[in-house]
């Protein structure tokens, strides 16, 4: 069997990114979660328990925002930016405005922190949007300086790379007793030649 190498161009500037914010969004859940133990007798009624609600959502939705993150950056997974798309403005924007609103003038640690975790998603989001769809290199070869004949050239490499791998692979399952290292040639990726 042979893997495919994909490769893929991760922003450094959104992994770090990411890596403030995890820590950020835990010292505001944890910051949230201690202020509604100290107030938690004002939770006994609707009001509470919409916030209660409201910071469960905002927690589990953040934190799926950042595996989503992570994934995307790391690995070209559709089914991550369709996570990270459709979670953070539908889920964890209004439930993160909400609890603030419901601050309105208790905890000042608590509006600068959700100011920060705001802040930080408002860079992921123009970072996001600057590597992976404006400068998309890898894509639009065209753009980055590749002349199209080069285009060409790649095809062809690519075709006889697959011919060779398909030898191996043949020459694999006739003698069962091909060695670690026979397979090891075969997965090699395109790049490392």
């Amino acid at each position: 069997m042979t893997y495919n190498v994909v490769p893929h161009r991760a922003n450094l500037l959104l992994q770090m990114l990411l890596q403030a914010n995890a820590y950020v969004s835990v010292v505001w859940a944890l910051s949230y979660l201690i202020h509604m133990l100290i107030r938690v007798n004002e939770l006994w009624n609707l009001e509470g328990l919409s916030l209660v609600v409201a910071y469960i959502l905002a927690v589990s939705a953040e934190f799926s925002r950042l595996y989503a993150g992570y994934s995307v950056n790391l690995c070209s997974a559709a089914t991550a930016m369709w996570l990270l798309l459709t979670v953070t403005p539908c889920i964890l924007l209004p439930a993160m405005f909400y609890l603030r609103l419901t601050l309105a003038g208790r905890g000042l640690w608590l509006r600068i922190i959700s100011s920060a975790v705001f802040m930080l998603i408002a860079l992921e989001v123009m970072v996001a949007l600057v590597h992976f769809v404006i400068c998309k290199p890898y894509d639009r070869p065209y753009l980055a300086g590749t002349p199209v004949s080069g285009l060409e050239e790649e095809d062809e490499e690519d075709d006889d790379l697959e011919e060779d791998e398909q030898m191996a692979e043949e020459q694999s399952s006739r003698s069962p007793s091909c060695s670690t290292e026979q397979r090891r040639r075969v997965r090699r990726s395109p790049e490392s030649k």
